[in-house]
């Protein structure tokens, strides 16, 4: 979700990072594939996903429970929901409504997408008797919690990276998006609503989520500037 380019970058500098974003996509996907067919066989990493889980039931405690339940609700369907329409307003409000327009499909995108891949998959979550807090009637692959927070905080981190903001801000905004990531997925697990491999494929499909976002966000920017600099050069 481009800002407004540069002018001493020259003409659409955001649309050579078209190749690297499409690359890192591909990335993504092939790293959920290669998840989601362990998870079908029941080999590699899915071996491991009890092992995983007890080792977080052993760690633990009532303080670290605590942070755990506040960052899953931030990570949750209502959490998100807020946060992104207020993400969506602020932007509305400081002229970038063509951005809210687009931060807000791509969280509706990725909420579709979350549902169809759990009816498509059907895995079950841990054991009930491992979780802290209410049975969900959902299934567990993949992680919507894991995916559909990456993506938020993906897509705002990207307003920032492909804005006129000072390299260091730049910075903290992408740091800030891999730790609260990290937080919410790990936090899945810690409660044993979801396994290692649910929050594994999140990741991985936010990482091609937001790829494909962005390249077709950069794809039209540039058409768009591309036919105005003929409109110019016409005049």
């Amino acid at each position: 979700m481009p800002a407004t380019p540069s002018t001493s970058a020259g003409p659409f500098p955001h649309r050579r990072l078209v190749p690297a974003l499409l690359a890192a996509g591909a990335v993504g996907l092939v790293l959920f594939a290669a998840v989601a067919l362990q998870v079908v066989t029941g080999s590699a990493l899915s071996v491991y996903d009890p092992t995983a889980t007890a080792h977080a039931v052993g760690l633990r405690r009532p303080w670290l429970t605590q942070v755990a339940w506040v960052v899953t609700h931030l990570g949750g369907t209502t959490g998100l929901t807020l946060l992104t329409l207020l993400c969506c307003a602020v932007l509305a409000v400081r002229g970038r409504r063509l951005q809210a327009g687009v931060l807000a499909a791509t969280m509706a995108g990725s909420a579709v997408l979350t549902m169809l891949l759990k009816l498509a998959f059907g895995r079950e979550r841990p054991s009930v008797s491992l979780l802290l807090g209410q049975p969900s009637s959902s299934f567990a692959f993949p992680s919507g919690h894991s995916f559909n927070t990456a993506v938020l905080v993906g897509a705002l981190a990207g307003v920032v990276l492909l804005s006129g903001a000072p390299r260091a801000r730049k910075a903290v905004a992408v740091l800030a998006a891999v730790v609260a990531a990290l937080l919410v997925g790990l936090s899945r697990v810690y409660l044993a609503y979801h396994w290692t491999t649910d929050v594994l494929a999140g990741w991985s499909l936010a990482v091609a989520w937001l790829s494909l976002v962005a390249v077709t966000v950069l794809t039209a920017r540039g058409r768009r500037e591309a036919r105005a600099e003929r409109g110019r050069t016409q005049e």
